[in-house]
């Protein structure tokens, strides 16, 4: 037992940053869209850069808040025994593995205790995720089996609550599994937290992002880099660049095509059932409606606040770089 159930927040944040808990593993694994290894890795050092994010901060207050009601329909749909979540757990051999479980189940057949974790989604966001489905979504099955890693339990459920139904499955432990998770967190853990050497870079969105919060750029200032890193990297930058084009391209003619059968129709199908629509329903032509009816565009238009950003440089121009999206280019592209 590393922290019990109950504790100030100000000390679970403090036990987090001494191991990986499951949400970190499927981080670690690339396998969160919102966070990944860089990411937990400037967490345990304590070099995470303040985000504020009130879409991910409204969705992760309303899971904790209806936590208590995920697990009483599981335990009313279910007919087991739900018990409440001891608090934070550490495995004695290894003190970097860490779980915070739910809650735990007892078994129906045996004396024997399993974990239980709950999720709420909205529908848009499980079927993303895929748990209208026979197996149990990727990302919360590998948070369960890091608890059963750490644990030493034998099976656990996973509930998710979704919108207004609930949908949940069993998950019996998998030794090998739980072995390739336990060798990535020693990985990470050793390679990179003890070390202080960051992880690498990988390609998701939620990278890029981070990046680009982590360090305000210095004016004109010029670092030395490894040359042979820098000049693999232009080079299938290039090669990346030039293929994603030809893929535009292509993509293009594909949809020109679509297009084309579409002709003056909304709705295109096959033995009666659409197979793609072309509506009118994207983006409104401000542009080409003012220069074709001018009139009538100036009827409609109407003043909007706006940040007056060439005055604001003038006059804060540090202020002004603070706010300002760096840009990544090679020497050859200007």
């Amino acid at each position: 037992m590393l922290l019990p159930a109950g504790a100030p927040e100000a000390a679970w944040h403090a036990a987090r940053l001494t191991g990986a808990g499951g949400s970190d593993v499927a981080a670690i694994l690339g396998m969160d869209p919102h966070r990944g290894p860089l990411h937990v890795w400037l967490e345990k050092t304590s070099q995470a850069p303040a985000r504020a994010d009130s879409r991910l901060e409204r969705a992760a207050r309303r899971g904790h808040a209806l936590e208590g009601l995920t697990s009483e329909f599981f335990a009313e749909e279910s007919g087991l025994t739900v018990l409440a979540s001891p608090g934070t757990l550490q495995h004695v051999d290894h003190p970097h593995w860490i779980a915070n479980p739910d809650r735990l189940v007892v078994a129906p057949d045996r004396d024997e205790l399993g974990v239980l974790e709950c999720k709420s989604r909205t529908w848009r966001s499980a079927r993303v995720e895929g748990w209208h489905s026979d197996e149990a979504p990727d990302r919360p099955a590998i948070q369960a089996h890091w608890y059963l890693t750490v644990t030493g339990y034998r099976f656990g459920y996973l509930a998710g609550l979704i919108d207004d139904e609930l949908e949940w499955f069993r998950l019996e432990r998998d030794d090998e599994l739980c072995q390739m998770l336990a060798d990535a967190v020693d990985r990470f853990w050793h390679d990179h937290v003890l070390t202080g050497i960051p992880p690498k870079a990988d390609g998701s969105q939620a990278a890029a992002e981070l990046l680009a919060r982590m360090w305000e750029a210095d004016e004109e200032t010029a670092v030395e880099v490894d040359p042979v890193e820098a000049l693999l990297l232009n080079q299938r930058r290039r090669e990346l660049k030039e293929a994603a084009g030809r893929l535009d391209d292509e993509l293009t003619e594909v949809e020109n095509r679509m297009r084309q059968l579409a002709g003056a129709a909304e709705i295109a199908t096959v033995g009666g059932k659409p197979v793609f629509t072309w509506k009118a329903n994207g983006q409104f032509a401000h542009a080409r409606f003012r220069a074709a009816q001018p009139e009538l565009a100036a009827e409609y238009t109407h003043m909007v606040p706006a940040i007056d950003t060439v005055r604001l440089a003038a006059d804060h121009p540090t202020t002004y770089r603070t706010y300002r999206a760096r840009v990544l280019r090679s020497p050859s592209e200007g």
